[in-house]
């Protein structure tokens, strides 16, 4: 329940339950089992940034290493300028270059890790709920989402469910993680993971030029 460390300021802090757990201990003298089984699909007591999750699911397809992902690869030093006792001065700012943080990395098994990462091959490779993203030879794990907005029956307007598609790929060799977030779009797979299969289209064109063609129309 911490930042992810990016380089950009005013970074949301993710929650799970538990942070959760002890203020809602507190205020109802419990934890029910019923917010368990809700934390489960990621309702009630989860909220969690695009990018933290990100790193989370970037994190199972290459062994448990959660990478800091950097935004900023650099900038130059700023001179101040004017006089400090001045009230228009502006201060100097020094310069900056990307450094590669250390990874955390979290414990899982082989056989937790070839459980998760098959399951996710599945949503989009075997039939699941991401099929339609499916790239022949170019193995996409993935995760539909739709995260509630409003009681069920009213889920229209700014009230309609936000659309979430997490993924890596490929998926027993990564080399791209991707996440989109549509708020008020509706369901995962009809809206966020379509846009994610553009990410994977263009990378693919720009780092394996020798499968455009075939492949990605076969897709299409």
């Amino acid at each position: 329940d911490k930042r992810t460390g990016i380089d950009l300021p005013n970074e949301k802090v993710s929650q799970t339950p538990k942070s959760w757990k002890p203020i809602v201990e507190k205020r109802e003298g419990r934890w029910s089992d019923i917010r368990t089984v809700m934390a489960g699909i990621g309702q009630d007591t989860v909220l969690v940034t695009p990018i933290a999750m990100l790193r989370a699911i970037a994190s199972v397809g290459v062994g448990g290493r959660m990478q800091v992902p950097p935004f900023l690869k650099e900038f130059k030093p700023i001179s101040p300028i004017g006089d400090a006792s001045d009230l228009n001065y502006i201060p100097g700012r020094p310069g900056y270059v990307y450094q590669a943080q250390e990874p955390k990395v979290v414990k899982m098994t082989a056989e937790q890790n070839e459980l998760v990462v098959k399951g996710m091959w599945g949503v989009v490779n075997a039939g699941g709920t991401g099929a339609g993203i499916r790239i022949p030879g170019f193995d996409i794990a993935g995760k539909t989402g739709t995260a509630q907005v409003a009681e069920l029956g009213k889920d229209v307007g700014d009230k309609k469910d936000h659309s979430w598609f997490v993924s890596f790929a490929p998926a027993y060799k990564p080399e791209i993680a991707v996440i989109a977030l549509i708020e008020n779009a509706g369901f995962g797979s009809s809206h966020a993971a379509p846009a994610v299969k553009g990410v994977y289209e263009t990378f693919i064109e720009k780092r394996h030029p020798n499968m455009v063609g075939s492949n990605l129309v076969a897709a299409k």
